[in-house]
């Protein structure tokens, strides 16, 4: 993915962790793009109630130069964006923005992280998997598929059973912290417990800058931030199920051993099915 490309996708994913004059800036862009293409830099300043400087700083986070490569970057995502969809019932609304949400998952990903990241889990003595209320249910996603290709792994969604967990890791362990929005208390709490341990840290999330984020090695980010009131839905947990199935596709590029163990497991459970 080059430096500018989705820009408006990375924008979504990444103003909730702006400063406020950045966050403001960014919203304003997102509420109408198109229009913003017709503002010069000045104008742009004027209707959002900011600064040239601080639409030159939006421009360099983003990845681009200048205004005016902004607004090429800008201009393609219109226009992709503008291209006509389908209508349908509400049915077709849930499965369009899930497709949607794997979609920009695979536009947002990091190639190079991943590698890393499934390297973290490929050389780590144990993975302790940490997270809370619908992203516990993803940490047993990735527990199920790690026990497939017989990689040692614990979940906990409890954090009280997880700080006392945390306290016993060491430099060869990994904790894998899922959280959406990153800022959970209770799993912040955990994972400072376990860096202070010497583990490292790779987080799955929807949140690209956060607090989980700061304190963590590694990142892999999802796309489809959450809002308060559609925590767990569908369109906002398939994309870090993709990462899942990502890294467990990486890891058994990684080694043969995790493919052999992959169908040691499976044949184990034939004898249970009907």
């Amino acid at each position: 993915m080059s430096e500018n490309e989705n820009l408006l996708l990375r924008l979504r994913q990444g103003v909730s962790g702006y400063s406020p004059t950045q966050q403001k800036l960014g919203e304003f862009v997102l509420s109408d793009p198109a229009k913003v293409l017709y503002f010069t830099i000045t104008e742009l300043a004027r209707e959002s109630e900011t600064s040239e400087a601080s639409v030159t700083r939006l421009c360099r986070t983003l990845g681009c130069k200048g205004y005016t490569e902004f607004k090429m970057a800008l201009a393609l995502d219109v226009q992709r964006d503008q291209a006509p969809v389908a209508q349908g019932d509400r049915v077709d609304e849930v499965v369009e923005e899930s497709v949607l949400a794997l979609r920009d998952t695979a536009r947002l990903l990091d190639r190079d992280m991943l590698l890393q990241a499934a390297q973290a889990l490929h050389q780590a003595r144990s993975v302790y998997i940490y997270g809370v209320a619908a992203s516990a249910i993803l940490g047993d996603y990735l527990h199920y598929k790690l026990l497939r290709l017989g990689k040692p792994a614990q979940l906990l969604s409890d954090m009280h059973r997880a700080s006392m967990s945390a306290t016993t890791l060491g430099k060869e362990d990994l904790v894998v912290a899922i959280s959406s929005s990153g800022s959970t208390r209770d799993l912040l709490h955990v994972v400072k417990l376990a860096r202070k341990r010497g583990a490292r840290v790779l987080a799955l999330s929807n949140t690209p800058r956060s607090p989980l984020a700061s304190i963590s090695d590694m990142q892999l980010v999802a796309a489809k931030p959450e809002g308060p009131l559609s925590a767990g839905a569908m369109n906002a947990k398939v994309g870090v199920m993709l990462l899942v199935e990502l890294l467990a596709t990486t890891l058994i590029s990684l080694d043969n051993r995790y493919s052999d163990a992959s169908q040691q497991t499976a044949s184990a459970t034939l004898p249970l099915l009907l």
